[in-house]
C-alpha cells in the first residue's frame, strides 16, 4: 500500500450565510445563499407566500488551545492510503478505494469518524482529492475549525454506473457488505451510525442517500452536492427512489439521520432537489438545503463549497483527538 502525503494547499473558508426570503423573484441587493431548514414540529411548514425565518450556518469554533492531555500534532498533512487492490465480489470487479487518515493518527491510537465520499459521475476515486477535500481537512484540523477524521473515498466503477438494487447485484450492497466492514477491519474506525457518514457529488450523491435513507442504523448523517435525484422510476424503483422515499419511507420520521443537500442556481439537478427538500419538509423531517446563488453542475462549484460541506459532517463530532475513543478498546455503540 503505497502512502501519499498530502500537500495541496488551499484557504479554508467557513461562512455566515442569511436567508433573505423564499419569494425566487423578490429583487435582492446582492446575490444571496438560500438556505432552507426543516424543524419537526406541530405547525405545519410555511406556504409559498409566507416569509422564512434568516437561518445561518451553524459555524464552528476554533479550539485555541490542546487540552493538558493531548499532545500537540506536530504533523501537518494526513496521510492518503491507496487500496488499489479491492476485488468486489458483488460487482465482480476491482472497485479500489483511497482512506485518508488525519495528521497524527498513528501517535494517537484513537478511534475516528467516518466520511464516506462517493464520486460523481465520469470521476473515479481522486476527484474529491483534486477538489481540495483533503488540503481543507488538513487545514480546518490543524486551526481547530474542524474535527479530525477518516475520509474513504472510493471507486463505484461500472456497478455505480448502473441503477441495480438488491436482491440483484447493487452498489449499495458494495458499500454496506464490503467497503464498510473492510475500512472498519482495517483501520480505527468509531463505528457507529453517529460517527459515520456518507456524502456524494451528483450521482455519488443519488447513491448516498439511497443507502442512508435505507439503512439508517448504519449511516446517521448524509450528504449530496448536486446530487442526482431520478424521477423515473423505470431507472429508480420506489423502494429505493429517494424521492419516494421522501414521500413514502416509514422510516425516515424516526430515523434522525442528519441531512444536507445543495447545488448552485444554474444547476438543472435543482428541480428534484426543490421536489425533494418540499417533500421533506411536508412531512416535518429535518434536513438543510442550501442554494447558491452562482454555480453549476461543474466541479468549480464543488471545489468552491468543500470547506462546507466537512464542517455539515464533522459539526457534532470532537474536535480533539483527547475526546475520541481508544482504538486498544472495541469501538462504543449509539
Amino acid at each position: 500500500m503505497a502512502q501519499i502525503k498530502q500537500r495541496t494547499f488551499i484557504p479554508f473558508l467557513l461562512f455566515l450565510v442569511l436567508l433573505t426570503g423564499c419569494d425566487p423573484m423578490a429583487a435582492q441587493p446582492t446575490p444571496a445563499v438560500i438556505i432552507i431548514t426543516a424543524v419537526p414540529s406541530a405547525t405545519p411548514p410555511p406556504t409559498a407566500t409566507e416569509a422564512m425565518t434568516a437561518t445561518p450556518i451553524p459555524t464552528l469554533t476554533p479550539i485555541i488551545t490542546p487540552s493538558a492531555t493531548q499532545p500537540i500534532c506536530d504533523e501537518a498533512n494526513g496521510q492518503v492510503i491507496r487500496m488499489d487492490q479491492f476485488l468486489s465480489s458483488v460487482a465482480n470487479e476491482n472497485l479500489r478505494y483511497w482512506v485518508y487518515t488525519p495528521p497524527c493518527y498513528q501517535k494517537t491510537q484513537k478511534r475516528y469518524p467516518v466520511l464516506v465520499a462517493i464520486h460523481g459521475a465520469a470521476a473515479r476515486e481522486n476527484q474529491w482529492s483534486e477538489l481540495g477535500l483533503l488540503a481543507a481537512a488538513d487545514e480546518g484540523f490543524l486551526s481547530g475549525v474542524l474535527p479530525p477524521m477518516i475520509i474513504v473515498m472510493p471507486y463505484y466503477g461500472s456497478i455505480g454506473n448502473i441503477s441495480t438494487f438488491p436482491p440483484d447485484p447493487s452498489y449499495e450492497t458494495v458499500v454496506l457488505d464490503e467497503l464498510i466492514p473492510a475500512v472498519d477491519r482495517d483501520f480505527c474506525t468509531w463505528s457507529d451510525r453517529e460517527h459515520r457518514a456518507i456524502g456524494g457529488i451528483s450521482r455519488g450523491g443519488m447513491w448516498a442517500y439511497i443507502i442512508a435513507m435505507r439503512h439508517p442504523d448504519v449511516f446517521g448523517i448524509v450528504g449530496g452536492h448536486s446530487a442526482y435525484m431520478p424521477d423515473n422510476l423505470f431507472e429508480v424503483p420506489s423502494d429505493f427512489n429517494p424521492l419516494e422515499l421522501a414521500n413514502n419511507s416509514t422510516l425516515l420520521p424516526d430515523a434522525r439521520l442528519r441531512m444536507y443537500i445543495d447545488n448552485g442556481a444554474e444547476d438543472p439537478s435543482g428541480n428534484n432537489l426543490q421536489l425533494f427538500s418540499s417533500r421533506l419538509t411536508g412531512r416535518g423531517i429535518n434536513h438543510t438545503y442550501v442554494i447558491n446563488p452562482r454555480g453549476g453542475h461543474d466541479e468549480a462549484y464543488w471545489s468552491s463549497h468543500v470547506g462546507e460541506y466537512l464542517a455539515f459532517y464533522g459539526r457534532n463530532w470532537p474536535r480533539s483527538a483527547s475526546e475520541l475513543p481508544s482504538c486498544l478498546d472495541p469501538s462504543p455503540s449509539d
